[in-house]
């Protein structure tokens, strides 16, 4: 049941991502179509805490998950230049608004008492450890955003990322890339395979400045889909019942 949810809604973000996500540089408009906070964060590893030489990123904080995706985004996007205006046809877009969705239909929050991680548009929440979606998307994005370090698509990062463990339902997730490949190989796999082949696109021209990349769109969608895929379906094994 919950693949059947999720598929078409990643397939209708998905087409029209162009639509959904207005240009970045643009004007702040509170109606569009960004997940909430988006304008308040920069997409740069260095917004999050340093602690003994470590960069910490608590994954059940909803803003340093946004945090992530942000950061896949900003670094991947000079690859879909040719894709569409403004690089909006990024096509993680359609895992990041998905994502903002989720929060504001309150799925993170703390069942039964769903006023417990609940959105609020003045301040951003947390992501309940008893949510079933937001155990399904915690195994989405951490797998994503390790596998972007364990690739080095994310280099020259200035410390080691710690995630924030929680003590509830430790052996319910992974919170590093040797516990989450030891116990996840196929789906780090799928993941470092979508950043590998970033990695080994090539410049084919420069327009306006900007270089395009022989990026073949059916291949980067077929690769992030099944990484996206994968992570789901650990989810779903371990939190359908929620």
């Amino acid at each position: 049941m919950w693949s059947s949810l999720i598929t078409p809604t990643f397939l209708f973000l998905r087409f029209f991502s162009v639509e959904l996500a207005p240009n970045p540089g643009s004007a702040t408009d509170e109606n569009d179509s960004y997940p909430p906070f988006w304008y308040q964060i920069n997409g740069d590893i260095a917004e999050f805490p340093v602690q003994n030489n470590k960069t910490i990123i608590d994954p059940w904080k909803y803003i340093d998950r946004l945090k992530m995706y942000k950061i896949l985004i900003e670094k991947s996007n000079r690859y879909f230049a040719g894709f569409g205006k403004n690089k909006t046809d990024n096509v993680l877009w359609a895992l990041t608004l998905y994502y903002g969705q989720l929060y504001e239909t309150d799925r993170f929050s703390e069942p039964p008492n769903s006023s417990v991680c609940a959105y609020d548009a003045g301040a951003p929440g947390c992501v309940s450890i008893n949510s079933g979606w937001g155990g399904i998307n915690f195994y989405v994005i951490v797998l994503y955003f390790l596998a972007a370090i364990e690739s080095e698509f994310l280099k020259d990062l200035p410390y080691q990322v710690e995630l924030v463990s929680r003590e509830e339902y430790r052996s319910d997730f992974c919170y590093s890339i040797a516990e989450c490949r030891v116990s996840y190989q196929q789906a780090m796999d799928l993941a470092n395979r979508f950043y590998q082949y970033l990695l080994s696109r090539e410049i084919t021209s420069v327009i306006g400045d900007v270089p395009h990349y022989n990026l073949d769109e059916d291949t980067v969608v077929l690769y992030m889909w099944e990484a996206h895929q994968a992570g789901i379906d650990i989810g779903t094994s371990k939190f359908s019942d929620v």
